[in-house]
């Protein structure tokens, strides 16, 4: 898996169209779409594998970490494949 066990960091930025639309753009220019949801978890990785952000998001959840391990995996795989974690 390419999220693996490696350190990732957040690349790119967060923008807000005029609409009020969150936007992660990569540093090719490259606008995604995204839900609160995304940006919070994409805003956790600062030199921090999948799993240390797991284990953050969980406790602060309050849920237990094989509740949203496979999704937030799923998500940074896509964030690493749009170059917005690196």
């Amino acid at each position: 898996m390419a999220s693996g066990e490696r350190k990732l960091t957040r690349r790119g930025q967060l923008v807000e169209s005029p609409e009020g639309e969150l936007m992660l753009v990569n540093e090719s220019g490259v606008a995604y779409l995204v839900n609160e949801s995304v940006v919070a978890v994409w805003s956790f990785f600062e030199d921090k594998t999948v799993e240390e952000v797991v284990l953050e998001l969980s406790q602060e959840l309050a849920i237990e970490p094989s509740e949203i391990r496979d999704a937030i995996r799923n998500l940074a795989d896509q964030l690493i494949e749009a170059e917005l974690l690196g």
